[in-house]
């Protein structure tokens, strides 16, 4: 019987996990999205090989970057045509509670999925967010999750202990066949994503790099993305004396080329229910500066020990930069655990996981964390 997922819009990660998992699975997998892409990325998707997708035609609210809704009433026939033994929702807009809703009716069983946290859910301070979960958690029958951190808001919100999976976030390629040395990388650091300060944090990181001029080290600087502050921040780099290159937004397949052309990755996020750039640039032997408010930071990178979490204080990052960029031998010490770092996010785990929710679905008794098993036995536990 066929499987669906109802989902914002799909992006070259979602695609591949999924492919990954309707081709080793067979299964007869179909994704409802909302809307083709969403306004603010620049990343070009291709055609699913192994799953049908279809966008849903309705309303489509983008109100900023983090912030998306959807209105897509015929969510409802397109799953009472479909008839699937079970799916997944994986956003709290109005499209997604039309579906919950009809499964209810119904009988039929759905999962929530959320990359979402406690800290960065907007459930406690919005009353529509909150009444959207209250509908829609409680009676799931699994949760998909990005991480443990997902697992505890999803039950926060009512789903039955035992029934959150873990199904992390891959990257949309694999790690590079070499990873550069550190003399081998021509800037100590690269900050990737959206150029603004709202959400990424861009402004904070040129008060950094002001900083550190200031304490006679001037740093060389690769920026790739694009956004609101760019010109404020190419100003700011250059009276700083930063040596600064912009490549503007990048497609996936270019990301390791430009990972792995520097030394350390500054994340300084403001707000970011995962942040996946962390991951990409463990893949290529980047260590990470990531900030607290990025979800990867304490469940992913901290927990590796695969860079620095600092609070988003100038002199805190300056001194957390100056000790990673020290020398090849502190900074090769970040990449110790990268193996299991990479075992745990890995489509292999991705895939186990997404099976087991959906087996969850189909009435099997409780979930299993297959990320956290891959990351033991790769670590050699």
């Amino acid at each position: 019987m066929p499987i669906a997922i109802v989902t914002g819009s799909l992006t070259p990660y979602t695609l591949r996990a999924y492919d990954a998992y309707a081709e080793r699975y067979r299964e007869d997998l179909h994704v409802f999205t909302c809307a083709r892409i969403e306004p603010h990325r620049a990343w070009q998707v291709a055609s699913p090989r192994h799953f049908q997708h279809s966008v849903l035609p309705g309303l489509r609210w983008h109100r900023h970057d983090a912030s998306h809704v959807y209105a897509n009433p015929s969510i409802v026939t397109r799953l009472a045509r479909l008839k699937p033994e079970t799916f997944a929702v994986a956003a709290f807009s109005p499209t997604m509670a039309l579906a919950v809703a009809y499964a209810r009716a119904t009988g039929l069983p759905y999962g929530v999925a959320t990359d979402g946290t406690l800290d960065t859910d907007p459930g406690e301070s919005s009353t529509p967010h909150r009444l959207m979960r209250r509908m829609m958690v409680p009676a799931a029958r699994y949760g998909i999750c990005a991480s443990e951190a997902s697992v505890a808001l999803l039950e926060h919100w009512g789903l039955v202990s035992g029934r959150g999976v873990v199904v992390p976030i891959v990257s949309a390629w694999d790690a590079p066949p070499r990873i550069n040395t550190y003399d081998e990388r021509p800037y100590d650091v690269i900050l990737a994503g959206g150029i603004n300060e709202r959400f990424k944090g861009v402004l904070f990181f040129a008060g950094v790099v002001e900083r550190l001029a200031a304490r006679g080290r001037r740093l060389r600087v690769r920026v790739t993305g694009k956004g609101p502050q760019q010109e404020e921040l190419v100003a700011r780099l250059a009276a700083a004396g930063a040596e600064a290159h912009f490549d503007g937004a990048l497609q996936p397949d270019e990301m390791p080329g430009a990972l792995g052309s520097a030394k350390v990755l500054v994340f300084p996020s403001r707000h970011d229910p995962w942040g996946l750039v962390a991951n990409e640039a463990v893949l290529c032997g980047t260590p990470v500066l990531g900030s607290p408010h990025a979800t990867s930071s304490p469940c992913f990178v901290d927990r590796f020990g695969v860079g620095l979490v600092r609070p988003l204080e100038v002199d805190a990052w300056c001194d957390a930069l100056l000790d990673m960029l020290d020398g090849p031998v502190r900074w090769a010490s970040f990449m110790d655990r990268r193996d299991a770092a990479i075992a745990w996010f890995s489509v292999d785990s991705a895939v186990a996981g997404l099976k087991a929710a959906f087996d969850l679905g189909r009435g099997a008794p409780h979930a299993i964390s297959v990320s956290d098993k891959a990351a033991h036995e790769a670590s050699g536990g």
